[in-house]
Order: structure tokens, then C-alpha cells, then sequence
């Protein structure tokens, strides 16, 4: 059936007016529908529980294990994350219950931050792509990155810049007034979301490929190929933290160190034997430690 779509956007912003001492400024005008009238998606699954997620997943890590050194000093830290927040509700993708330092403390400031996870996650993983391109087009040579210098040369700095100048017309252009004007007539996606219920973060109406609705073509579905592409954004970005760190302690390129994943199989380290013998060796190991911690979180699940 045909859905009329709503007739009345948000308001422009008027000019902002002085503040005081105890207010927030207004950055978003975006109001959702009463959530009655919200699509069965799984949202607000977690409203009403007082501990979150990760907070269960590092109790039962070996890392605090009771019995373990450890568990004194990281103790403390782990009870940080135990109380889920109340915004924190289980509605939006990605959302583990965590945030100890309470920075999402309003509906304004969780929707800025939700933008701007999916904003670094995006870069993240597009970054990811082109680091280790460039390492297997250069063989034996490392990425460019802040620790080794290589990104502030000539070629390298001019290329960053003329990104990030391009990403940051794009974000003053587009993003102010699809995030301050995320309205139902603003935009296909937004209409769909604006049905579905709640705040969705880092659409630009840009899906040539209909890759949105792979999971399904409803809210539900919608909702999943957020949460991958959150997990994956996530993923992408403490990727990127240990491939610096990696490359500045060892002196090798990503693609070197971890030839598994992105070479063919005689140019694997394999362990003990083959050119790349010692690498493979500690590779192995990795693999051998995380399957053994995977099964014993699995048992104390």
C-alpha cells in the first residue's frame, strides 16, 4: 500500500539567541514520531536494564578472571562500565551500553555523536583499503602514517590535504542540512527512517547499488545493515591505531607482517619454515591464543 508522505518539515533554525550560563546550544531540529507508531525493529530491547553489555564481556574475559594478578587493578576500571545508561537503550545500531564518561547526555548530543562514529568508522574502513593497496602495489614499503613521516612529504601532505579539504566542503555543504534538517521530506532515506522511529546517523541518500535494503527492505533490515556497518567501522578504526603502532615497532609493512591475510598462500609465514619463519611462527601463536580465549568465554557463557 502507498504511504502518504508527511507534509510538514521541520522548521528552519531561526537565529540562535544568547545562552545562559546553564544551556546547550540547539544543533538538531529532528523530532521522531511517538513511538507507538514505530516499526517492530528491536528498538529500546534493552530499556529497563540496569547493566550493560561489555560490562558482562570484559567480567568474563581472562584478562579478570578470578585467581588472575590482574584482577586488582583492572577491577575497578571494568565497574565503570556496568551501569547502562538510560539513553543507551538498545534502539540504536551499535549500542553495547557503553559510555562511562557520559558523554551522550542529551538527545542532541547523542545524535552528534552518532554522526560522527559513523563519519570515522566510514574513513576508517576506507582508509584500511587504501593502506594496504598501497603496500602490496610497493612492496616492502610502509604506508605513510604520522609516526613514520612518510605523510608529511610533498606529494603525501598535498594528497591528505586536498582530501580533507574535499571531505570538509562536503560535510559544510551536505551534512549541516541533512543533520540539522533531518526531516521525513528531506530525502528518501530520511522519509524511510522518519517511519521506522528513531534518529539514523550518516545518510547522504546515497545507495546506487540498493545495498540498504540486502537484509530486507523494512525497518528491521535497515536497522541490521547499520549495525554492520557500525561493527565494521569499529573494527576499521582500531585496525588502523595497531597497524601504526605495529609497523612503528617492527620497521614492516602491514601487509609483511600479517601476509595471511592479504597474500597468496607461498608467501604466507607459515610457522617454522619458509622465508617468512619467524613471522609465521608468531602469527600462529596469535591464532592459537585467540581460539583458546574465544572457547573459554564461550564455556562461561
Amino acid at each position: 500500500p502507498v504511504v502518504a508522505e508527511p507534509v510538514a518539515a521541520a522548521a528552519a533554525a531561526e537565529p540562535a539567541a544568547p545562552l545562559g550560563d546553564n544551556e546547550t546550544p540547539k544543533v538538531s531540529n529532528f523530532k521522531a514520531r511517538d513511538r507507538s507508531k514505530w516499526a517492530n525493529a528491536g528498538y529500546s530491547k534493552h530499556a529497563g536494564s540496569a547493566e550493560s553489555e561489555v560490562y558482562h564481556l570484559l567480567l568474563n574475559s581472562p584478562l579478570v578472571e578470578e585467581g588472575k594478578v590482574s584482577t586488582s587493578a583492572l577491577l575497578p576500571l571494568v565497574e565503570m562500565t556496568r551501569e547502562r545508561p538510560a539513553m543507551l537503550d538498545g534502539t540504536h545500531a551499535g549500542d553495547i551500553g557503553f559510555d562511562p564518561m557520559g558523554y551522550a547526555s542529551t538527545d542532541e548530543l547523542l545524535y552528534f555523536y552518532l554522526e560522527s562514529e559513523v563519519k570515522h568508522g566510514r574513513l576508517a574502513m576506507l582508509g584500511a583499503l587504501g593502506w594496504i593497496g598501497a603496500e602490496l602495489a610497493n612492496p616492502g614499503m610502509r604506508a605513510p602514517n604520522v609516526l613514520n613521516g612518510h605523510i608529511f612529504e610533498p606529494i603525501n601532505f598535498l594528497g591528505t590535504l586536498a582530501l580533507f579539504g574535499a571531505w570538509s566542503y562536503l560535510e559544510h555543504q551536505v551534512y549541516p542540512a541533512q543533520y540539522i534538517e533531518h526531516t521525513p521530506n528531506n530525502g528518501k532515506h530520511n522519509y524511510l527512517h522518519y517511519m521506522d522511529g528513531p534518529y539514523v546517523a550518516g545518510n547522504y541518500e546515497f545507495d546506487p547499488l540498493n545495498l540498504y535494503s540486502a537484509l530486507g527492505d523494512d525497518a528491521a533490515g535497515r536497522r541490521a545493515m547499520r549495525e554492520l556497518e557500525v561493527q565494521h567501522g569499529r573494527y576499521a578504526m582500531l585496525g588502523l591505531t595497531s597497524w601504526v603502532l605495529a609497523e612503528q615497532l617492527t620497521g614492516a609493512p602491514v601487509a609483511d607482517l600479517f601476509a595471511v591475510f592479504f597474500k597468496p598462500f607461498w608467501r604466507w609465514g607459515l610457522p617454522v619454515v619458509g622465508e617468512n619463519a619467524v613471522l609465521g611462527t608468531l602469527e600462529f601463536g596469535a591464532l592459537v591464543a585467540a581460539g583458546l580465549t574465544r572457547a573459554h568465554m564461550a564455556e562461561n557463557e
